[in-house]
């Protein structure tokens, strides 16, 4: 039986009292990381910590760095919602994408805030290097850190003190409401036309197409530099792209050149990406039929999706991805704010960052490598009493090794079946 969540009221009081601690320990912490699920306020704690330095020193200044445009414009949102635009004066906002622009001041600011401190690189800290001082003082938000973004920032700030919230202690403490994750299994089928390019051709040589059946038997025959083009199915796609990758895998590691182990390493990268692209691609049918369930029963939901064109696809007036403009994404996120639309389709976008106003149902069509990535999707939906994510996996790929890495940090309990 779902539970709902506790009082607004009960909920602000834990929120506060959480907020207050991040406060306290910040006022003896140079460094310190707010890894908190969505729903516990990592945004207000923020503006609390930065309007605690400003209580002694009025005259302070600092930075607030953020992963995308749209997280900007959320957090002079979450600035005026809480009144505290004098704060906001205080503060310089721009993305890391930006940090180049920032390297030639004369003083350091007295804070940093890293928004989504898990879009950390190695060229972003040699940037950030620079910008704090010995009395700097830094504060990383983020809902999930894997452990080599955990790497970078002890390279760039040493100790830091990590105050972690994650996804189901909000749940317990009744700071979201009792979840439910669906998942759909389908299997790859002996179906679809496919094309595997097996090799590809040397310059100014030709192509050879064929079907699967013969490849091995037109593969002996093949002139040199000649590429080869198969026909195939779901299952047979997805065995030659996994075959190739385990050749490839055992090269960069084996072969006596650095150079060939190098380009092996790469060309394995790159099928992996083709491989998940394609695993992806053979859940769209999937995906629109739970797409047009919801639309029938005129449920307010947010589809991330594996790809673009998958994304347009699916949601053609509603998709938010890369190739818009900014402007265009940000109409789209407020058409969805305000009530006037009531579905949104991404991929890469929308994960974290952005406060999206009661979202019903959730479809999360592909997973990846990433844990974190699961419960930044995942969380996009608990802001609603009755929160339901839909996850496609695909049967025997890697998809369920993607799932069962998910899984590990996930309850069962709120999981059911289709």
């Amino acid at each position: 039986m779902k539970k709902t969540r506790i009082s607004t009221e009960e909920s602000n009081r834990i929120k506060s009292e959480i907020q207050s601690l991040a406060v306290q320990i910040s006022q003896s912490n140079q460094h310190l990381c707010l890894e908190w699920s969505t729903g516990v306020g990592k945004s207000l704690a923020s503006i609390r910590i930065i309007e605690d330095i400003l209580s002694t020193r009025r005259n302070s200044h600092g930075l607030l760095i953020c992963k995308e445009s749209t997280h900007l414009k959320n957090w002079e949102d979450e600035f005026v919602k809480h009144k505290k635009k004098t704060v906001m004066k205080k503060v310089s906002m721009f993305l890391y994408a930006s940090l180049h622009k920032h390297q030639h001041h004369s003083t350091h600011p007295d804070f940093i805030i890293l928004d989504e401190c898990h879009a950390l690189t190695d060229k972003r800290v040699s940037l950030l290097k620079s910008l704090i001082g010995p009395a700097t003082k830094v504060i990383l938000l983020s809902a999930t850190i894997p452990m080599d973004k955990k790497d970078l920032i002890k390279g760039l700030l040493g100790n830091v003190y990590n105050y972690k919230i994650p996804l189901l202690k909000a749940i317990d403490l009744g700071l979201l409401p009792t979840p439910e994750l669906v998942v759909h299994k389908m299997g790859l089928t002996p179906t679809g036309n496919h094309e595997f390019q097996f090799k590809k051709a040397g310059k100014g040589k030709k192509t050879v197409t064929c079907k699967y059946s013969d490849m091995w038997t037109v593969q002996k025959s093949l002139p040199k530099g000649t590429g080869l083009l198969v026909k195939c199915n779901e299952i047979q796609y997805y065995e030659l792209i996994t075959k190739q990758m385990s050749y490839y895998q055992d090269q960069s590691q084996t072969n006596n050149s650095y150079q060939i182990r190098q380009a092996c390493r790469n060309k394995f990268l790159n099928l992996g990406s083709q491989r998940k692209k394609f695993i992806s691609k053979v859940k769209t049918d999937k995906a629109a039929s739970i797409v047009k369930q919801f639309r029938g029963s005129q449920k307010r939901f947010i589809c991330f999706t594996g790809t673009i064109e998958q994304s347009v696809k699916l949601g053609s007036k509603s998709a938010v991805n890369s190739k818009n403009t900014r402007e265009d994404n940000q109409n789209l996120i407020d058409c969805f704010n305000d009530g006037s639309c009531s579905e949104l389709f991404a991929v890469k976008m929308l994960r974290e960052g952005i406060n999206l106003s009661n979202i019903e149902k959730g479809i999360i069509v592909q997973l990846d490598s990433t844990v974190g990535s699961f419960f930044q999707m995942f969380g996009r939906c608990l802001r609603h009493e009755f929160p339901e994510m839909h996850l496609i996996v695909v049967k025997d790929t890697q998809d369920e090794v993607y799932f069962d890495n998910a899984m590990q940090d996930f309850d069962n309990k709120y999981v059911t079946y289709a």
